[in-house]
């Protein structure tokens, strides 16, 4: 039975699990979808469990580690819950642009005001944003992204020893990278609305002063509104390979960042 199985871990077997807890807990929590707010701590501590113990039998560690001084296993805990948080920073850059250029688009279309509840990061955001950022976590979903942190998270424990992980400047630089790719992908999610918004907003200024008799400012609000809607919506179907070819790049980009921290 398996209950039974598990009563009859060994020692060894149990602390490896604890080792590989340390990696999969941090990564888990902080990770884009799963490690979201919303989502119960309950369910993600069983969700940790589950895969540490799915990975004990596949992933060799030294449990010697443990053996140490109390403030060696702090460096240990500190050290993993290091390479969790930057992987996971890493690869929210991605949803952020989504955020982002939905917040551009919303201000142009005068809803600056008005804002709804993100489910993933608990922040306020513009419901363009919603949309999107709903879209965005609908695709990486669709195609298995998650896998690709579940895949780094595995291979990691080949060339990156638990307790080994450090800030280098090949982190730090890849951590720029990815916050400045962040808003070049913002504008090019909000290319297409942005763009139709602007020459919204040159037409009404031209009929503004060649017109003046016509109520701009009462004409101007429900035709920006419709207008950001329309093309808001239309960007669906551009947004759809623009996020499968970063979730692709994200995939390759995370491998080399937990290398980079292994120094």
């Amino acid at each position: 039975m398996p209950e039974a199985a598990l009563l009859n871990w060994s020692l060894t077997q149990l602390l490896s699990m604890v080792i590989i807890l340390i990696r999969v807990a941090p990564l888990l929590f902080f990770m884009p979808v799963i490690g979201s707010p919303n989502i119960p701590a309950q369910v993600k501590i069983m969700l940790a469990l589950m895969i540490a113990l799915i990975l004990v039998p596949v992933v060799p560690v030294d449990i010697r580690l443990l053996n140490g001084a109390p403030l060696g296993f702090v460096v240990l805990v500190l050290s993993e819950i290091l390479l969790g948080a930057t992987l996971a920073v890493f690869a929210r850059c991605v949803f952020a642009a989504a955020e982002i250029a939905g917040q551009m688009v919303g201000i142009q279309m005068g809803m600056g005001v008005a804002g709804v509840m993100d489910p993933q990061f608990g922040t306020q955001v513009s419901p363009v944003g919603m949309l999107w950022n709903l879209t965005t976590i609908l695709i990486f979903l669709s195609i298995n992204g998650h896998h690709m942190f579940f895949s780094t998270l595995v291979e990691s424990f080949t060339w990156l020893k638990p307790g080994a992980a450090t800030l280098t400047r090949a982190t730090f630089e890849g951590v720029m990278q990815g916050a400045s790719h962040m808003f070049v992908l913002a504008v090019k999610i909000m290319a297409p609305a942005g763009a139709a918004l602007f020459f919204t907003h040159v037409a009404m200024g031209i009929v503004a002063k060649t017109v003046p008799q016509i109520p701009i400012m009462i004409v101007g609000l429900p035709l920006t509104l419709g207008v950001g809607l329309i093309f808001a919506g239309l960007s669906l179907a551009y947004l759809l390979p623009l996020m499968i070819a970063n979730f692709a790049m994200l995939a390759r980009l995370l491998p080399r960042l937990a290398m980079g921290m292994g120094g």
